[in-house]
């Protein structure tokens, strides 16, 4: 039906501070151009050249800062095809930073300000035979948006500077608190010439819908059309589905722009679950649409992999108090565990599909079965969903709103978000892994919450919120659940209300003076946690590899630059940041004291800490809280203090095991509670789990305790959290000496989980400073046995060995295996916890 030509490859590129009118003629004589690849960013294309360093190391990124203060022109020549000449034409462009202008043979064609979503230029009548001059004239709003309100949206000085509540492109880029301002520009997306006669589809959706009792599902095809012709066109949609055999609906095209669809039942379908609850099936749906008007004979034919899955969130009575959050699927409570996702680098279009499954592979690793798309970055990258798909990982979505006030008070930008959304809900609606669209991130909660109601604009976005986007969702897309905010309370209730909807319980690392207390965390009774996480160090090798060398001390320029603002930040002026009095907090050493690996090394432990911390407290409340997602699991930059498990080249920080470990399927809890210790054992697999536990106090110096201890045999239900078994707290003097223990056993694996409680800060606790540990390497595994409590014994500092375990404890007379094969040569204890303390205990 259409053609098309690749406008992909080398480009001219050109910059202006002024007007940039002259660049865009047909003819430029004596003016010079960059040979630019399409697509590519600009700050690539000039480190390419040797003309800009790279920017995610040391300071590079400040000095980039005049590449988006710039006009830049994208100039080309093609041939047009003759058959393209005296038909219907377009150009398409798929993803272009930001504001753009597009010329053709030096006559304005269109205009385009989404990164969102492709901008389709119509220039049927403009080609010419032979050869055409392009041009696009690109700018990251920086002018265009210049003269629009600033602070009745927000008045922070990056957004007063960038004006990019305004902007429909990832709002991080204006700089946030793990990532320092990159504003990205260029032509970022395939470029492409598209001519025919006749219908053109623009768009293809493919989605499943189960009945209630899964019995029967209706696979659903839908084709967005322009037809320019004024007459009579017929046209068919075919949808085939294998096991379902194949349904043909005829039409008469409207002219214009319509939605044409078609469905199929399909008895007793296979269903796709979650990763941990059952198989990924796909279908292959082929999609076929031919009219009248296409005098070629081709049709167009579009594939989608879908899956069938009913989606649900429980909202039903809470016993306590509220409501319950509990996500299902399949009719399946599904206890949601991960992180939050953010861009996976600063120039975010350089990320491979490689790249995509690396870091979907690393939360498999963690036991991830969710990852929350957060709104201030991009939409999902079609090989993000893909791989998901695949592999079981649930999707949480929002929407591209952050932290801001949006100008949905102004008609044309209400209008562009709604085509933006609709672009997007389309174009995913065939991934069986994105179950939830979410329409912002943390706007309902500053409404309520920021004092954003006492001053001019008043909630200027609450009907694309409350209104627009809810109903976008539910007609586009009718297998996904639709929800206002994150976080979002029902009922009129405070978004932060821990009893209804989701949560981000930041209370204990942003709102605490003196660093972080996440003790508190073990009486957090959220429903639906999703964003709540711990600062950490990154690796050392990390921290080496953007440091450059001169600069490798605690707090050096680079350091700095690269460091998150409540890492560095106290609560009062003049107080040491929130990351640096957590370690003071916790060791009782005065962090500046450190030299900058011993200080790496304490902050990413204590992280481990941190998050343990918070998953183990929701894990034992499952169902009651239905979710233990952390903010954050990726990094777009490497960074000094991160909030994630994943940084920025995919290291392993020291907290990746200890989060794998909380995560996983089978697992203990040790929790105090009003003067008495709980045992709580959690099994999310779909059978009984049989074993022992063994479980009370132990010293950490390895002798003899006098409070109770047992060893049972234990049964745990599947998809449960349950009690064990309970037993006194001891007096404070012996909470330093002892701590509360649990292990799990079989007969089959051995060790399957172990978990432990302190009661005091660890600088109190008697800790051994350097306990013997004796290892033994044999038939692939490594066993290892301490005669004292040994606090995180790390094998690897820097995340780039492959193994299958580390920054694990060793209780005393316990030993602790996992496997160790030929290649990894001889195992190592490189640092422990209790090192942290040699000086100051001898």
């Amino acid at each position: 039906m259409h053609d098309s030509l690749s406008l992909n490859g080398e480009w001219g590129l050109a910059y202006t501070d002024d007007t940039p009118l002259h660049y865009v003629a047909e003819q430029l004589p004596g003016k010079r151009l960059l040979p630019a690849a399409v697509p590519a960013p600009i700050h690539q294309v000039l480190m390419d050249h040797g003309l800009l360093d790279d920017p995610r190391l040391g300071l590079n990124a400040l000095r980039a800062r005049w590449v988006e203060e710039q006009f830049w022109i994208y100039r080309r020549t093609f041939d047009a095809p003759e058959a393209a000449l005296g038909v219907s034409s377009w150009l398409v462009f798929e993803k272009l930073e930001y504001d753009a202008i597009i010329y053709l043979n030096g006559v304005e064609v269109g205009r385009h300000a989404n990164a969102h979503r492709p901008a389709r230029i119509d220039v049927t009548g403009k080609l010419r035979a032979g050869e055409n001059v392009l041009a696009v004239r690109l700018e990251t709003g920086l002018f265009a948006d210049a003269d629009k309100p600033g602070a009745e949206y927000r008045s922070t000085p990056q957004s007063l500077l960038s004006k990019i509540h305004w902007q429909r492109k990832g709002q991080w880029q204006r700089g946030w608190d793990w990532q320092q301002r990159l504003m990205n520009v260029g032509i970022l997306g395939d470029v492409h010439l598209e001519w025919g006669e006749g219908p053109v589809v623009l768009q293809t959706q493919v989605f499943a819908v189960p009945s209630p009792d899964l019995a029967e599902a209706t696979f659903t095809a839908r084709v967005a059309v322009l037809n320019p012709e004024k007459g009579r066109v017929l046209a068919t949609l075919r949808i085939e589905v294998p096991g379902a055999f194949a349904h043909v609906r005829g039409f008469e095209l409207p002219t214009g722009e319509s939605i044409q669809e078609v469905s199929l039942p399909l008895e007793s379908p296979q269903l796709w679950w979650p990763i941990g609850h059952g198989e990924q099936h796909r279908y292959r749906v082929k999609v076929t649409f031919t009219s009248s008007s296409d005098q070629t004979g081709t049709d167009y034919r579009v594939e989608r992999w879908t899956g069938v899955r009913k989606v649900e969130v429980d909202q039903s009575p809470h016993p306590v108090e509220g409501r319950h959050f509990i996500l299902k699927i399949n009719d399946r409570p599904i206890f949601c565990k991960g992180g939050n996702w953010v861009p996976a680098d600063m120039l975010y279009s350089t990320v491979t599909p490689e790249r995509y499954r690396e870091l979907v592979d690393l939360a498999i690793g963690a036991n991830f079965n969710m990852l929350r798309i957060w709104g201030g970055g991009i939409f999902a990258d079609s090989a993000l969903l893909d791989y998901c798909d695949e592999k079981g990982i649930l999707v949480w979505h929002d929407l591209l709103f952050a932290c801001s006030k949006y100008p949905g008070d102004f008609p044309d930008f209400a209008a562009e978000v709604r085509r933006e959304v609709t672009w997007a809900v389309r174009e995913m609606a065939h991934h069986p892994s994105l179950v939830v669209w979410c329409g912002n991130n943390e706007v309902e909660e500053a409404d309520w919450n920021w004092g954003w109601d006492r001053f001019y604009r008043t909630h200027p976005h609450y009907a694309l919120f409350h209104h627009d986007l809810p109903q976008i969702v539910t007609r586009e897309d009718p297998s996904k659940f639709y929800w206002i905010s994150s976080p979002y309370s029902p009922d009129y209730k405070n978004p932060t209300d821990p009893t209804v909807g989701d949560q981000h319980p930041w209370g204990v690392s942003l709102r605490q003076p003196g660093g972080a207390d996440w003790w508190d965390y073990r009486k957090y009774v959220d429903r639906f946690p999703n964003e709540g996480g711990v600062l950490g160090a990154s690796s050392l090798a990390t921290l080496r590899q953007f440091l450059p060398e001169n600069e490798r001390y605690l707090l050096s320029p680079s350091w700095e630059y690269h460091d998150n603002p409540f890492a560095l930040n106290g609560a009062k002026p003049g107080d040491l940041g929130r990351a640096y009095q957590t370690v003071a907090l916790w060791t009782g050493r005065d962090p500046l004291t450190m030299d900058w690996e011993e200080y790496a090394f304490a902050s990413a432990l204590l992280q481990a800490e941190g998050l343990t911390e918070y998953i183990s407290n929701y894990r034992r409340r499952m169902f009651s809280s239905a979710a233990a997602i952390f903010w954050m699991y990726n990094d777009s930059w490497p960074a000094t203090h991160g909030w994630t498990i994943v940084d920025y080249y995919r290291r392993k920080k020291l907290a990746y095991h200890p989060v794998r470990r909380a995560f996983a399927p089978v697992t203990v809890v040790v929790a105090e509670e009003g003067g008495v210790i709980g045992i709580y054992g959690i099994n999310e697999t779909q059978h009984e789990w049989r074993g022992d536990i063994f479980w009370g106090w132990c010293s950490f110096s390895g002798e003899n305790t006098g409070g109770h201890s047992g060893r049972e045999p234990v049964t745990l239900p599947p998809n449960s959290s349950s009690e064990l078994t309970r037993f006194p707290l001891l007096d404070e003097v012996s909470l330093t000496k002892e701590f509360a223990y649990a292990s799990l056993y079989d007969d089959r694996e051995g060790l399957v989980a172990q978990n432990r409680q302190f009661f005091a800060r660890f600088d109190r606790l008697d800790l051994v400073p350097n306990p013997h540990i004796t290892l033994m390497r044999g038939g692939g595994r490594l066993v290892l046995v301490a005669e004292a409590f040994v606090w995180g014994v790390c094998l690897d500092v820097d995340g780039e060995a492959p193994l299958a375990d580390n920054c694990f404890d060793l209780l005393p007379g316990i030993p602790y295996t996992l496997p160790w094969p030929d290649e990894l040569g001889e195992p190592r204890i490189v640092r422990t916890g209790n090192q942290l303390f040699h000086a100051t205990n001898e």
